[in-house]
Order: structure tokens, then sequence, then C-alpha cells
């Protein structure tokens, strides 16, 4: 790359190769010709060379940061939780480390329900053991409860991934890997004979408690700022009578993974009936629930939306064994590219396994063992917008080469967006 430039630079320059240069300046002033060691120009040269990487970086960076990236994100927090306790004491410490434990596992797994359980109860005795950090944080004081039981600071706990990873997987219960949907809410409320579309900014207590429901379930979670763009957009009349192309189309400035459509109405004073739409890629889910207040509805649907999600995109090993596909993609020219899917594919909680069988001009081929049948995997590799598929025949295949030995029985066939 350095040659290449250096070529094209010294081209547009005309740099001669002589040890001396002469550069003539415009006779209109009248000034006479001056002579450089070819050393000076040079260093012109080198100098120029310099602001053309640096003009480069800079404009990759700007690209990088404006740029549409995939939406699915990576959540990095799932095997950590804080609790609130009272004091420093041992047996505090030993009950915050269970509660910080459980609310790992039900991250982790997707599954609220799992500690209901009995059999999986057991599952909280090895806590202790399976940690890697744990420190005190201060807990601000809201002033309503001020008695020698109210717990007066957090404890915060990391736990060991492999270790968690390795005892759900021995009990039997699904792993849900860091690789997850992006969820945008659009919520609306009727009270009375009014309707309107709920804004964050004016709900701060339904926006705190639905933020703190996503991230125990570890969810990255999204607001619609509701500025001009959105209110133009979209209206309340979208959200009841299920508009699905208008709710997509106002939800692509947010590039979500998928959309969450709340029409929660108010019964009585203390009666809520909710309504929701989970828009999923080529898959609407539909569901009712009742609360006695606005927040408690709202946050059962982000609740049932999660658990929606994790059956859809979890790897549920309990009633599946493990499956072997080849996987083939195309499109990758640069090592970068070769890193990027290696490095999407390894994320993917389902890939128990990875190996690389061959690699060829502009495409790759890998072996993955995965936990669950293909369309677990499908579902998977769609989510992060990085891979899309294509039908085998739009490439040539006679190429391909299997290392000897390899037994595949499906054949997968991607390109990188």
């Amino acid at each position: 790359m350095l040659a290449k430039d250096e070529r094209m630079l010294s081209h547009t320059l005309k740099i001669p190769k002589s040890n001396e240069v002469t550069i003539l300046q415009s006779q209109k002033v009248g000034l006479h010709n001056r002579r450089f060691h070819y050393s000076d120009v040079m260093w012109q040269f080198m100098n120029q060379l310099r602001w053309l990487f640096v003009s480069r970086w800079l404009v990759l960076m700007v690209a990088l940061l404006i740029s549409p990236v995939a939406s699915a994100e990576m959540v990095d927090n799932l095997y950590e939780a804080q609790v609130p306790v009272v004091g420093q004491s041992a047996e505090a410490r030993a009950g915050g480390i269970r509660n910080a434990f459980s609310r790992v596992l039900v991250k982790v797994s997707g599954d609220r329900g799992l500690l209901k359980n009995p059999d999986l109860t057991r599952l909280l005795k090895k806590a202790a053991g399976l940690i890697q950090q744990y420190r005190y944080k201060s807990l601000e004081s809201t002033g309503t409860d001020t008695t020698s039981a109210s717990p007066d600071r957090l404890l915060w706990v990391r736990f060991d991934e492999r270790a968690v990873n390795r005892l759900l997987r021995e009990s039997g219960v699904p792993v849900w890997g860091g690789t997850r949907p992006s969820i945008l809410a659009w919520l609306g409320q009727e009270e009375g004979a009014r309707r309107g579309l709920v804004s964050p900014e004016q709900e701060q207590y339904l926006k705190r408690r639905l933020n703190r429901v996503a991230g125990r379930r570890g969810l990255t979670f999204m607001w619609p700022l509701m500025d001009v763009e959105d209110r133009n957009a979209i209206q309340v009349s979208d959200l009841w009578g299920g508009f699905e192309e208008n709710i997509r189309r106002a939800s692509d400035r947010y590039l979500p993974d998928v959309i969450l459509v709340g029409r929660m109405t108010q019964q009585g004073k203390n009666s809520w009936r909710g309504e929701w739409l989970l828009y999923l890629p080529g898959k609407v889910n539909r569901w009712q629930a009742r609360a006695n207040s606005k927040v408690a509805l709202a946050s059962e649907g982000l609740n049932q939306a999660a658990d929606a999600l994790a059956l859809r995109f979890a790897p549920q090993q309990v009633s599946q064994g493990m499956t072997e596909i080849r996987l083939r993609v195309h499109g990758l020219t640069r090592l970068a590219d070769y890193v990027l899917v290696k490095d999407y594919l390894q994320s993917l909680a389902m890939i128990e396994h990875l190996d690389l069988l061959s690699a060829g001009p502009e495409k790759v081929n890998f072996l993955v063992r995965i936990q669950g049948n293909r369309e677990v995997l499908e579902r998977g590799i769609q989510l992060g917008a990085v891979l899309e598929p294509v039908e085998p025949h739009e490439y040539e295949v006679a190429d391909e080469a299997v290392q000897p030995g390899v037994v595949v029985g499906e054949s997968l066939v991607y390109r990188l967006r």
C-alpha cells in the first residue's frame, strides 16, 4: 500500500529521478530559477505522503462513526449483577452473592422462570465458587426508610463466564450468548377518550423502570426520540391499527433488530390492559397482558418480549442435539474481512466449535458444530447484519474442496454484506 501510494503521488508530483531538481518559478513575477537538492524535495514529498495517510485514516474513522452499523448488539455485562445489601457481614455478603447469581442465570439463559424449577435451585449453592470479582458501591438514600434492616449499599459481583456456561449446559439449560437483538419500543396509552404516544422524557419513572427490566434481561433497549421527525413519521393510530409498514418505516432511523409495540388501555382505577406486538424479521408475535398500573403493564410487556426473543434466538439444547454444518462465505477480499467473519461466528451462542476447512480467493469454508438445528444457526446469523444468505448456484462450487474424512450433511452459503 505504501509503495502504491508513493508511486501514485510521485506521478502526480512528477518528481524527476536526477540528483537535483529544478523548479521554475512563475516568470510573471520575474523571479530567477532556484535550485534545490533532491533531499529537500524528497522531504517535501514524504511530508505530503504522511499527510495523505493521515487524511485517509481520518476519512476512514469518520466513515465508521457515521455509517450505519449492524444493529444486533454485543451485550458485555451478562455475567455481572449488583444487588442491595445491609452491611458487609459474611452473612449479608453470602445472601447478596446468591441474589446476584440468580440474576446472572436469568440473563444468561434468557429464562426468567428458571429458578422456579426446584431441581435448578441447587445452582445457587455453587455461586460462591464461580466469583471472579466483587466490590461494594454506595447506595443513594431515598430518605423513606432509615431502619437498620434497610439496604445501605450495593454489592457488585462478576462471575466466571466459562464456568457459568459449563454449569448451565451440564444442567441442560440453554446459554444465550452475548450477540442479542436490539429492541425499539413504541408505546401508546389510552385513558378515557384520550389516546397518545408515550414520550420517555415525559414518563421518567416508566423509562427508568423499563431500562432496569431490559438490563436484568440482558437486552439492548432503545427509546424513540419522539422529536419532530418521529411525530411526523408515526401516529398513535398506526399503533392501534397495527399498520406494520408505517411502524417499520418510522423505526428505520434507529436500525433495530426487533420492534415492540404496546397499546396500553386504562380500564379502571387499578386496572390496565395491554395488547402487544413484537415485529421480528419476517414474523409478528401477538399477546395480551393485564396489570394494576401502567408501569407494571409496560414492565410485563417487555419481559414477555424478552421471553419470546430467548425462545427464538437462544439455542434450546435441552431438546435438540449437536449438528454439524458446512458454512461457505463469499466476498472476503481482505484479511480484515476474514477476521470479522470469524469473530462474529464465534460470538454466536449456538456455535460450539468453528473449524476452518479451506480458504480461497474471496471465499472461505468453515465447519461449524452447533447446539440445535440449521434453523437456529440461520436465525442467529440473521441478527448481526454481517452476512447475507445467497443461493448456492450463485457461485461456482466445482472448485470447492473439503478436507478428507470430513462428512457434512448440510451446507449454508453466505456473502459478506
